[in-house]
């Protein structure tokens, strides 16, 4: 399974999310690449996100994404 930070490379592969605590402040995800990271979250745990899933408060850093994940019953290594 791959992690939330390979599905992060995946989206943008040049972006240092390791250094960084807000992906959306620091312009390392726009819009587009939320798409395509929820798509690609989509497929790899097996859920259905919402249209209001998809707000960038829930893409701003890994923590945010575990807890989407979470709240949508994902459980054990994300």
């Amino acid at each position: 399974m791959k992690t939330i930070m390979d599905l992060l490379k995946l989206t943008n592969s040049a972006a240092d999310f390791e250094h960084s605590d807000d992906f959306i402040s620091d312009g390392l995800l726009d819009s587009m690449d939320i798409q395509i990271l929820a798509s690609n979250i989509e497929d790899e745990y097996h859920v259905k996100l919402a249209g209001t899933d998809l707000m960038p408060m829930n893409f701003a850093n890994v923590d945010a994404i575990r807890d989407l994940l979470q709240s949508h019953g994902v459980e054990g290594d994300i």
